[in-house]
């Protein structure tokens, strides 16, 4: 199955169809995998991306220096409004970012307000609450994966394990038009790609959590899970799936 931002951009492209040479924002761009997609279908679009990190948006900067169209990446505070005109993108796509935004109806009027009419917005967003991760004995399992769903660390100011399932009824109640829904799963029986990256956060951010004094499992369990999880491989029992939705709407 191909990797979660490869299916995921293809359904970007698809989902959001901007003009060849509209303009496309990613809010939440990071190291701009998405907006490379777009590069590769659309030469000479006008690319847009926001991020918070400064050293994210220098590698998206690299990565996007070969594109032909303008090339806007800059940092913004996406709690606030959005430093675009009214009407003035033709479509927005973001993932993985409105759990860390106190109010994400804000941020849904601001992409109303961005987007032309006829503007398409597509936003996905893991449910990490539906994590799946077998190879631990089931209490500990349970116990580390719901953690790591409620887990909110020092540098995001919200945090919401559920904010997949949460998604469509947010849009819905947007100024927007919601006119998709669907579910991307990712899934592997190795503890590799993207599993393991996953694997490595939950085990990473749990026992950062655990040394601040927080949070609802030790290290010592920490570390137990993830043993189990490495056995579980080298014994052929793993098996990871993680769910994204992935929800489109326009402007009228």
């Amino acid at each position: 199955m191909p990797e979660t931002n490869e299916a995921l951009h293809d359904r970007f492209l698809a989902l959001s169809d901007p003009p060849s040479e509209g303009s496309i924002v990613d809010l939440g761009c990071g190291a701009g995998p998405a907006l490379a997609a777009f590069a590769r279908r659309h030469p000479k679009a006008q690319l847009i991306g926001f991020d918070r990190e400064v050293e994210s948006l220098a590698k998206a900067r690299d990565r996007l220096r070969g594109h032909s169209g303008p090339v806007k990446l800059e940092s913004a505070d996406l709690r606030e409004k959005f430093p675009l005109d009214a009407a003035s993108v033709d479509a927005v796509v973001s993932s993985n970012l409105l759990e860390c935004l106190p109010d994400p109806t804000l941020f849904l009027r601001e992409v109303h307000r961005v987007l032309r009419p006829g503007g398409r917005m597509v936003l996905s967003h893991s449910d990490f609450d539906s994590l799946v991760v077998s190879g631990a004995p089931v209490e500990l399992d349970r116990k580390v994966l719901h953690a790591f769903a409620d887990d909110s660390p020092p540098w995001m100011d919200s945090s919401d394990g559920r904010m997949g399932r949460k998604l469509p009824g947010l849009v819905a109640a947007s100024p927007l038009v919601r006119t998709h829904v669907e579910t991307l799963v990712t899934h592997s029986a190795e503890l590799s790609g993207h599993a393991a990256r996953r694997v490595g956060d939950i085990r990473g951010a749990l026992r950062s959590t655990a040394r601040r004094g927080c949070g609802r499992v030790d290290t010592v369990e920490v570390e137990d899970w993830y043993a189990a999880v490495q056995q579980a491989d080298a014994e052929g029992r793993f098996f990871f799936a993680e769910m994204a939705v992935v929800v489109a709407a326009h402007r009228v």
